[in-house]
C-alpha cells in the first residue's frame, strides 16, 4: 500500500490507483525485455532467476499455463497470474498444469517444449551451467501464483501442498499510478518452498575451489578497464544488503577461478579469488560507483590474464564449438573443471 503524506494534518492517507491492468498486461510486463538469447525473468520480482521456456503453454487438455520456466536447480516452475484475488480453486488449475508438465523430464522435457523455443537445450545449458545435468531437468516442479491479493484460505492449502512435497509461493502485486506514471510493486505474500529446491548455495557445505563464469554486468570498455584496474568483480540485483548480488559474491571461496564474461563479446579474462572477506557494498555516489547506482556489490580478485578491449574476447560461438562451454545466462555459473582449465590456458596464451 502506498501512502501520501499530508503535511497540513501531519498524517498519511492511502493512495487509490485508478490503473487496473489485466492479466495479459501484467504477463506482458513480466516478459518485457526478453529475447531468445537472454530469456531470464526479472529476478527482483521472484527473488531468484528463472529461465523462461514460454508463456501460454498448451497442456494435453488444450488449456494454457500462463508461464512455464525453469529455476537454477533445474525444476520446472509454473507461474499463474490472476487479475484480482487468488482464491481457493486457482491452485487446482495450477496443479493440473503441474501434473501435465511433470511427466516430461530431462531430454523428454527439451523435446516436448522445444516447440516453443528452438534454442531451449542451449539456453538450459547456459542457464544451469555444469551444476545440473540435462537428464536431471524437471525432477521436481513448483507453483507460483501472482495476484492482486490472496484469500488466506489459499495459504492453508499451500501449507498442505508443501507437506506433500509441492513447492508453493504466492506473489502479490499492486499497480500504482502517480502523476501519470505507472508502477508495479511486487511482494511475497506466502512461500513454502523447501530449502532443497532453492538455488544451489556453496556456503552451506565445505568444498574445494572451483571454476566459474562471472558476468561483468555492463559490456562497456570503460567499465571493464575499471574492474581490471581496481581488481574487482561486481554484482547488481537490488544493490541492497543480503540480496542475491551479495549472496553470489559471498559464495565464492579463496582459490576459486573466475572467468569474466561480457555479453556478446564472450570470455574476456580470468582471475583468482584470494580474499573472500573483501566483499563490500558501495554506497550510492561512492567514487567507485561508476554506473549510477548499479553494480554496487564488490569483491576483490587477482586478475591473471585479461583482454585490453572487450572486442578481443573469445566469442560465444568459439566457446561452444572449441571448448564445449556455453555462455552464461546468469551472473555466476559453475564450469566443468577440465573444460575451464582448457579455456584458462587459452586465455593466458591470448592475453
Amino acid at each position: 500500500m502506498i501512502f501520501k503524506v499530508n503535511e497540513q494534518t501531519n498524517s498519511i492517507e492511502s493512495v487509490q490507483s485508478l490503473w487496473d491492468p489485466k492479466e495479459l498486461e501484467v504477463e506482458k510486463f513480466l516478459l518485457s525485455g526478453l529475447d531468445e538469447k537472454e530469456p531470464i525473468l526479472e529476478s527482483s520480482v521472484f527473488g531468484e532467476a528463472f529461465l523462461i521456456v514460454s508463456n501460454q503453454v498448451k497442456t494435453r487438455y488444450r488449456k494454457r499455463a500462463d508461464i512455464l520456466a525453469v529455476d537454477r536447480a533445474g525444476n520446472a516452475v509454473i507461474i499463474e497470474l490472476k487479475r484480482d484475488q487468488g482464491t481457493l480453486g486457482v491452485e487446482t488449475q495450477a496443479l493440473q498444469y503441474l501434473a501435465d508438465f511433470s511427466i516430461y523430464r530431462g531430454k523428454d522435457f527439451i523435446k516436448h517444449f522445444s516447440r516453443y523455443s528452438t534454442s531451449l537445450e542451449e539456453n538450459l545449458k547456459s542457464f544451469l551451467g555444469d551444476d545440473i545435468k540435462i537428464e536431471n531437468v524437471n525432477r521436481q516442479s513448483r507453483i507460483i501464483l501472482v495476484a492482486r491479493n490472496f484469500d488466506s484460505a489459499l495459504f492453508s492449502m499451500g501449507e498442505w501442498l508443501s507437506k506433500k512435497g509441492i513447492a508453493f509461493r504466492c506473489i502479490q502485486y499492486e499497480p500504482i499510478e502517480i502523476a501519470g506514471e505507472r508502477f508495479l510493486n511486487f511482494s511475497t505474500a506466502f512461500d513454502r518452498t523447501p530449502e532443497f529446491l532453492y538455488p544451489l548455495s556453496f556456503q552451506s557445505r565445505a568444498r574445494e575451489p572451483d571454476y566459474f563464469w562471472h558476468n561483468i554486468g555492463h559490456a562497456d570498455n570503460n567499465w571493464w578497464s575499471y574492474l581490471v584496474q581496481s581488481r574487482q568483480i561486481s554484482a547488481s540485483f537490488d544493490n541492497k544488503p543480503g540480496d542475491p548480488g551479495e549472496q553470489i559474491l559471498r559464495s565464492y571461496i579463496s582459490g576459486d577461478v573466475i572467468i569474466a564474461y561480457a555479453k556478446r563479446y564472450g570470455a574476456v579474462g580470468w582471475g583468482k579469488i584470494d580474499k573472500v572477506n573483501s566483499y563490500r557494498l558501495l554506497k550510492l555516489g561512492h567514487r567507485g560507483d561508476k554506473l549510477n547506482g548499479q553494480q554496487l556489490h564488490r569483491l576483490s580478485i587477482s586478475w591473471k590474464a585479461v583482454a585490453s578491449k572487450l572486442e578481443d574476447g573469445i566469442k560465444p560461438d568459439t566457446l561452444r564449438d572449441k571448448f564445449g562451454i556455453f555462455h552464461p545466462l546468469r551472473i555466476s555459473v559453475r564450469i566443468d573443471k577440465e573444460k575451464a582449465q582448457r579455456l584458462v590456458h587459452e586465455l593466458s596464451n591470448v592475453f
